[in-house]
Formats: C-alpha cells, structure tokens, sequence
C-alpha cells in the first residue's frame, strides 16, 4: 500500500479509575509516518470540514467522557494518554481495513469502521460504561436510517471495526501496563518519598517496562542522571524553583493551575483536542485524520513510559521536599521529580503537531514549553527536569515522524 500524503506543522500560549487494566509481547508496534506534504497534496484529498470525521466524533465523545468522571472514577491521567493511544490505533487500523475490503457486493463506510472501532475498545477499557459507548454507536446508526444504502455500507464498516477492535485489545492485554511492582523505596538523602501519611505506593512504579509503541524499550531514551543532590548545580535549580515560589506572580499561579489538569479532560484531552481542532481547520478526511491522533497519542503515551523508566531509575526528591519552604498551589504528584512528565507527553504530542501542522508549529512548541515551565511555577519539578522532558518529547516524535516504512505496514497487525 501506498504510504499516506502528509499534514500541515503553534506560539500563543493555550486558553484557558475504574479503568479496565488492560496490558503485552515483545515485538513494539509501529506508527504513521507524517512527511511534509505541499499545500496542495493536503488539500487535494481534504474533505469539505473535518470535523465530519468519526475520529473526531469519537475524540469528543471520549474527551466529555473522561471530563464528566469525577473522584476516584476518573481515570488516572497515564490510564487516560494509554486509552487515548489504543483508541486511536483501532480507529486508523479501521480505516485502513474498510479501504482495503474487497468491492463487489457492497462499499464499506470508513465511519462506521471507525465508530464501531472506537465502541469496542472504549467499552472494554471503561466497561462499567460499555452501555453509553453502546449507545454512541446506536445514536450514529440512526443519523443514516433514512438511507438504506448507507445503512449497509456502515454495517459493513461496523463488522470491520469490530474485528480490528478485537486485535487492538490483545495487543493492549499484553502490554504489561498492569505489571506488579515488588519493589521498595529507597531511603536517604535526596531521594522521593510519599506525601501521604501514612505512606502510599508510588504511582506506575514500573511503567517504563511497558511495551511501547514507537520505542524498543523504556530506556531507548533514558536521560543522564540528574545533578548529585547537594551539588552546587542542584542547589542552584533548588534556589530557582525557590524564587518562583517566594514571589509567583498572578500569571505564574494561573500557568501552574492551568496546567495543572487533574480535572476535566487532563492533559491528554488538552492534546486531543488540539489535534482535533487542527483536523478540523485543514479540513483532513477521515484517513487523515486517523492517523494524526494515532500519531498524536502513541508518541505522548511513549514519551511518558520513557519518563517514567528514568523517574524509577533515579527516584529523585521533588524541590517542596528538598526545601519545605516552597510552597505548592496545585495536588502534588505521587511519583519521583525527574523528569517531568508533562513535559514528556506535552512534548512529545507539540512536536507531532508541529510536523503535521507547520503553519502552527511557533503555537504548538510555546505550549510544550509553557507546560513544562508551569512545573517550575508550581514548585514541584526543577528546570532540569523540564528540559530533560521535552529532551525526551522531542527524541519519541522524531523517531515516530523518521520511520520509513509504508504508513499501514507501520500501523498494521504485527
């Protein structure tokens, strides 16, 4: 198969768990590659507004789903980048499967692949709502009844659907995503240890052997060790987060709540939605479309398991712990200082937008860099931890984006 056209490549700053566990082999899926493609070639194969793709559709269903749960039955925001990945994945791998359908008796409707795709998955990550992704699919049914033709065309795109939805989520099953830790903290000076009394677990302990998407393993990207705590460079970061602390201004405290995001969508329906956003605005169709939310969320779920790989491996104490004087003005995360994690799938999702979309990239680097830096606002990451993370960020897009193969042989069953 041919490989796909490229998309368009953003500055001004943004405006303002019950989750089923699913986990898998060895053998690290691959991703889409989006060249550099003239106006013309994006324009060419555009439909009129792309916000008429069922990705989309389904991208806004998911972000109001998360944004609606509150408590303990939101999804944990690492849960909700893995969920946006597999969805994603189901939803292009389905297109590709409806282009692909022999002819003959009937078309196959690329919508209806991607809509019962994206049913199939959803309700098996968040199965105590199966019902409502159910109904979302029956609700899209109903708005071509009228039609009898393309009633059969998106029953034919359901059946596809359905079957790569299925493979998708064995692949999920296994990809050790639920890995049980049996490991322990370790203790002494300069090391992370729980806010909570009495001490909890920390979060996702083993993420980093998660199998990865684009990466051979956790580690491919794994930073240099952070500055020996007590050095005169880590004392110097330490200051720095300190001033910030000591004389945050009313914009730095609004950046640090702002991207805060532990409520509504989180960061990963911030990223969806931009992506969202741009499909719409460069009008791509539904291949299109797919395929930059699936190369949106894979880099970001992969840059946060590298993240995660180093935060284990150094388990370094967070500044409001090394200087008790620093005050904190959003929820302390549960988990060791470097590197950032927004910053890795903040990032990691910029710089894939930034290719697809070049006439945003200025926008879209900004807001990695804002997200990073309202870490340092906050109190609870040092600068080298913000630059280690969109270090990262920016080594997973390009080595999505630098892939070679053939688009749907990349994204293809393994």
């Amino acid at each position: 198969m041919s490989a796909l056209t490229a998309l368009p490549r953003v500055a001004a700053v943004p405006a303002a768990a019950a989750i089923f566990v699913l986990s898998g082999c060895t053998d690290r899926i691959s991703n889409p590659r989006p060249g550099l493609a003239a106006e013309s070639e994006r324009r060419a194969d555009a439909v009129p507004i792309g916000e008429a793709t069922a990705s989309v559709r389904w991208s806004t269903i998911t972000r109001d789903f998360i944004s609606a749960k509150e408590g303990a039955a939101k999804p944990n925001p690492v849960a909700a980048f893995r969920a946006y990945a597999y969805l994603s994945l189901a939803q292009y791998r389905a297109v590709v499967a409806a282009a692909d359908a022999p002819g003959g008796v009937r078309h196959v409707s690329p919508q209806g692949a991607v809509a019962a795709a994206s049913s199939v998955v959803l309700s098996a990550l968040f199965p105590a709502d199966a019902a409502f992704f159910a109904s979302q699919l029956q609700l899209q049914e109903t708005e071509i009844a009228e039609s009898e033709k393309a009633q059969s065309e998106f029953s034919a795109g359901e059946v596809i659907g359905q079957a790569v939805a299925a493979k998708v989520l064995e692949l999920a099953r296994s990809d050790r995503f639920d890995a049980v830790w049996t490991g322990t903290v370790p203790t002494g000076p300069g090391y992370w240890s729980s806010d909570f009394d009495p001490p909890r677990p920390p979060q996702l302990p083993v993420l980093g052997q998660m199998r990865p998407f684009f990466m051979h393993s956790g580690d491919q990207f794994r930073p240099a060790p952070p500055p020996a705590f007590g050095s005169a460079e880590f004392l110097a970061a330490l200051a720095e987060v300190r001033r910030f602390s000591d004389n945050r201004t009313a914009d730095q405290l609004r950046i640090a709540q702002f991207w805060a995001m532990t409520t509504g969508s989180l960061v990963s329906g911030f990223w969806n939605e931009q992506t969202t956003t741009r499909i719409a605005r460069y009008h791509l169709n539904e291949r299109r479309a797919a395929r930059a939310l699936a190369l949106v969320h894979m880099a970001a779920m992969d840059a946060i398991v590298a993240c995660y790989d180093a935060k284990y491996t150094y388990w370094l104490i967070r500044p409001y712990k090394a200087d008790p004087n620093i005050t904190v003005p959003i929820t302390k995360p549960n988990h060791p200082s470097y590197p950032s994690s927004h910053a890795c799938s903040s990032g990691a999702a910029a710089n894939i937008l930034a290719a697809l979309f070049p006439a945003d990239a200025a926008e879209l680097i900004a807001m990695a860099d804002e997200a990073g830096e309202s870490r340092l606002y906050a109190g609870i990451h040092y600068r080298f931890d913000k630059d280690a993370g969109l270090r990262i960020g920016r080594q997973v897009a390009a080595l999505a984006l630098s892939d070679k193969r053939d688009d749907d042989e990349r994204l293809g069953d393994r």
